[in-house]
């Protein structure tokens, strides 16, 4: 990426997340194990979660979509994050997800700095993205809130789609995807993997086992 037309908005408060792109930064958070406040950070900086590209306008520097994406660079990273068979550049279902994939690619979440820097050359532009996410991570918790001190037998259920793993580790194979609404009882844990807590889970309706991220479940 470079730096593009659409930037300099962080000399705003940065605004409230509209309630899909709140569920797409944080169920993406929770499928590349990265704090999703990061991407609300991009998002933020980037367009103000898509209030920037009505129509997918194009940036002074080529740039497309809700996360500015380049399109040389979406040949690589471009992702069908919604399943219907097309990765466009400007469905934020798309974008979002394509982001953590480039983001990861780069160094997160071991080197956010270098990550940040790759999907934008400027070191402001990383300073800003990381108080954009200080600001997310306050008014709507780390990790995308939920979860907390279970124990076996608690039902649960997630705060975003998220994907349950055979074992405690985001490198870890899915064994499925479990959407809010889905009730799961705890049957082992906690396991520290990967800078996250994990709960094994039986997912009560798939009757599906598995390992979740702490954070993305909440009391059923």
């Amino acid at each position: 990426m470079t730096v593009t037309g659409l930037t300099g908005s962080a000399s705003a408060a940065p605004g409230s997340i509209p309630s899909h792109y709140l569920n797409q930064y944080q169920a993406t958070g929770a499928n590349y194990g990265i704090d999703w406040t990061y991407l609300a950070g991009v998002g933020w900086i980037e367009t103000h979660h898509g209030q920037y590209t009505d129509g997918c306008a194009t940036s002074s520097a080529g740039a497309r979509g809700p996360m500015q994406f380049m399109p040389s660079t979406w040949d690589y990273y471009g992702l069908d994050g919604n399943g219907d068979g097309d990765a466009n550049i400007c469905d934020y279902r798309d974008a979002i997800p394509s982001a953590a994939y480039y983001l990861t690619d780069s160094g997160a979440p071991e080197d956010w700095d270098s990550a940040l820097y790759a999907y934008n050359h400027s070191w402001s532009y990383v300073n800003d993205v990381k108080d954009a996410a200080a600001y997310y991570r306050d008014a709507y918790g780390g990790g995308g809130g939920g979860g907390g001190g279970f124990v076996d037998g608690d039902r649960v259920t997630p705060t975003a789609n998220l994907n349950t793993r055979e074992q405690p580790g985001t490198s870890q194979p899915i064994v499925a995807t479990i959407s809010p609404g889905e009730v799961g009882e705890i049957m082992n844990g906690p396991t520290d993997k990967n800078g996250y807590t994990w709960w094994g889970v039986h997912w009560l309706d798939r009757n599906v086992w598995g390992w979740s991220v702490e954070q993305y479940l909440t009391d059923a």
